[in-house]
C-alpha cells in the first residue's frame, strides 16, 4: 500500500485537505493567471480584438467542459479504486481513461472546427469580428486533444493523492504560455505578427509539450499506464468512468451554454458590454479558483475514503471545505469591491468597458460565498458516485434560474439586469446546495 493512500485514510482531516488543495490552488492560479495575461496582451490590440475574444470564451469553456468532465470522472472513479487497495485495477482503469479521453476529445475538436461559423453567427458575431474569431478557434481546436491528454493524465496522478505533479504541470504550462505568447501575438523577433490567432498558437504549442511530458511521467516514472490499450473489458472501465464523467461533462457544458446565451444578450448593448463580460469572466476565474481547488482536494479525499468505507471522515472534510470556502468568499469579495474600477484598467482603457466590468465586480462577488458552498458540495457528490444531484444544481444555476431571470431583468434594467439575475441565482443555488445535500451520504 502506498504512503499516499495511508495518509488519506488515516490522521487529521483538515491538514490532509490543505495538503491536497494547496498545490492545486497554485496550479490553478498559474493557469488562470495566464488567462488574465493572455487577455491583457490581446487587449493591447484594441477593443475589437477583446470583443472577439469575448465571443470565443463561452465556446472555449464549452469544450473545456468536456475535458473537465472526463477529468472529474477519471479522478473520482480512480480514487475510489485506489481507496479499495486494488492497484492493478487502478492501473488498468487509468489507461482506459486516457484512451477514452483521446477518442472523445478528438471527436469534440473535429465537430467544433466544422461548426465555427454557424455557432458564432448564432451567438451574434458580425462580419467585422468573424475573421478574428475563425482564425483563433480553428487553431485552438488543434491543441484541444493535447490539452485533454495532459489534464486526464493529471487526474490519474491526482487520484493517488499526489497533487504536486499536476500542480507543477499547470505551472509549467502557464510559464511557457506567458513567455511565448507575445512572440506570436505581436510578432517579436523572427515570428510573424498573428494578433488574436497568436494566442491560440501559444496554447497549441504549450499543450503539445506538456502532453508529451505527462505521458512520459505516467509511463516511466509513475508506471501507472499498462498495455494493451484495447482489451475486452475496456467498455466496463469506460462505463464506470462515464458514470461520473458524463453528468460532469453535461454540467460543465451547461454553464458555457448559459454564458453564450448571456453573451448574446450583452451583444445587444454593444461590443463594450461583450468585452466587459470577457474581462469579468477572466477576473472571476482567478477569484474563485480557491473554491475549485478545495473542491478538487475534497474530491480526492472523499473518493479514497468512500472506497474504504470511512464515511465519517467525508462528513468532516465537507465541513472543513465549507469553512474554507466561507473565509475565502468574504475576503475576495471585499478585495474586488474595493478595486472594482482599478482592475479593469489593466485590460481596456475604454470607459464603457471599465464601467460595465466594475459594475459586475461590485455586484456578483457578494454571492461568491454561496457559489463556493455549492462547489464544495458538488465535489463531494461526484466523489461518492452521486453526480446527477450535482448536475441538477448546475442546471438550476445556469439555465433554469439564470437565463430566464437575465432575459426578464435586462429588458427593464439593461446590463445591470443581467448582473442582478446572476446575484439572485448564486444565492438561491447556494442555499439549495446546503439544504439538499446535508444527508447526501445517508
Amino acid at each position: 500500500m502506498s504512503p499516499h493512500r495511508k495518509t488519506l485514510l488515516e490522521g487529521d482531516v483538515q491538514p490532509h485537505l490543505r495538503r491536497l488543495a494547496f498545490p492545486l490552488a497554485l496550479g490553478m492560479l498559474a493557469l488562470n493567471s495566464f488567462s488574465l495575461i493572455d487577455t491583457w496582451f490581446i487587449s493591447q490590440l484594441g477593443t475589437r480584438y477583446l470583443a472577439a475574444l469575448g465571443f470565443c470564451i463561452p465556446i472555449v469553456m464549452l469544450y473545456m467542459g468536456v475535458i473537465f468532465g472526463l477529468n472529474v470522472g477519471t479522478s473520482a472513479a480512480l480514487a475510489r479504486v485506489y481507496g479499495e487497495g486494488d492497484i492493478e485495477k487502478f492501473r488498468r482503469m487509468a489507461t482506459d481513461a486516457l484512451t477514452l479521453g483521446a477518442v472523445v476529445i478528438t471527436a469534440a475538436a473535429v465537430a467544433g472546427f466544422a461548426l465555427i461559423i454557424p455557432i458564432f453567427r448564432l451567438l451574434g458575431a458580425g462580419d467585422a469580428l468573424m475573421p478574428l474569431i475563425w482564425k483563433y478557434m480553428a487553431i485552438w481546436y488543434c491543441g484541444l486533444p493535447f490539452l485533454g491528454m495532459m489534464m486526464i493524465g493529471n487526474a490519474c496522478v491526482r487520484a493517488t493523492g499526489d497533487t504536486r505533479f499536476p500542480s507543477a504541470m499547470m505551472i509549467s504550462m502557464s510559464v511557457m504560455n506567458a513567455i511565448i505568447d507575445p512572440f506570436f501575438i505581436f510578432g517579436w523577433g523572427p515570428f510573424p505578427q498573428m494578433g488574436l490567432a497568436g494566442a491560440a498558437v501559444t496554447m497549441v504549442t504549450s499543450a503539445y509539450v506538456m502532453a508529451v511530458i505527462s505521458m512520459w511521467f505516467l509511463i516511466f516514472r509513475k508506471q501507472i499506464l499498462v498495455g494493451p490499450i484495447w482489451h475486452k473489458d475496456i467498455t466496463a472501465s469506460w462505463k464506470r468512468i462515464m458514470h461520473v464523467a458524463l453528468p460532469s461533462m453535461i454540467s460543465n457544458q451547461i454553464s458555457p451554454i448559459s454564458a453564450a446565451i448571456i453573451t448574446g444578450m450583452a451583444a445587444g448593448f454593444g461590443k463594450e458590454a461583450v468585452a466587459a463580460l470577457g474581462v469579468a469572466t477572466r477576473i472571476e476565474s482567478i477569484s474563485t479558483l480557491v473554491f475549485y481547488s478545495i473542491g478538487a482536494g475534497l474530491s480526492i479525499f472523499a473518493g479514497q475514503n468512500f472506497g474504504a468505507g470511512n464515511y465519517g471522515r467525508i462528513y468532516e472534510a465537507v465541513r472543513a471545505g465549507v469553512k474554507y470556502a466561507l473565509c475565502w468568499g468574504v475576503f475576495i469579495s471585499g478585495v474586488l469591491w474595493i478595486f472594482a474600477y482599478q482592475i479593469p484598467e489593466f485590460f481596456d482603457k475604454n470607459e464603457n468597458v471599465i464601467g460595465y466590468t466594475a459594475k459586475y465586480l461590485h455586484w456578483v462577488p457578494v454571492t461568491y460565498i454561496a457559489l463556493g458552498v455549492m462547489i464544495v458540495y458538488n465535489a463531494m457528490l461526484n466523489a461518492i458516485g452521486r453526480p446527477f444531484r450535482a448536475t441538477t444544481l448546475i442546471l438550476l444555476k445556469a439555465i433554469v434560474f439564470y437565463v430566464p431571470l437575465a432575459w426578464y431583468f435586462q429588458q427593464h434594467m439593461g446590463f445591470a439586469g443581467i448582473l442582478l439575475a446572476l446575484v439572485i441565482t448564486n444565492l438561491a443555488v447556494g442555499v439549495l446546495a446546503v439544504v439538499w445535500n446535508r444527508r447526501a451520504l445517508g
